[in-house]
């Protein structure tokens, strides 16, 4: 793997954590950081997905919502005469 050179400041106190983390876990402090790289892709790469899958839900639930209400204002009575439909005798089958 090719390995580029990058130079960046970080605060002291952040600086001594990953040292010792680094030392800590017996690796050193520049495979921690690109760990950490990737790491931080990863989730932000996500993002955009994350924010896809958050719009095609609420579009869903108002979808969903829209239904709820477009049907008869009174359901108890469209209810009412399903039942009372469905419970009228049928005719016997004749072959």
């Amino acid at each position: 793997m090719k390995r580029v050179k990058t130079t960046f400041e970080v605060e002291h106190r952040l600086h001594g954590r990953l040292k010792a983390m680094a030392a800590r876990l017996g690796v050193n402090a520049r495979d921690l950081v690109a760990e950490g790289l990737e790491l931080a892709l990863a989730r932000y790469e996500g993002e955009g997905d994350q924010q896809e899958l958050v719009a095609r839900a609420k579009a869903a639930r108002e979808r969903m919502r829209e239904g709820y209400f477009d049907g008869p204002a009174d359901l108890s009575e469209t209810y009412e005469t399903r039942l009372l439909v469905a419970a009228e005798p049928v005719a016997p089958f004749k072959p």
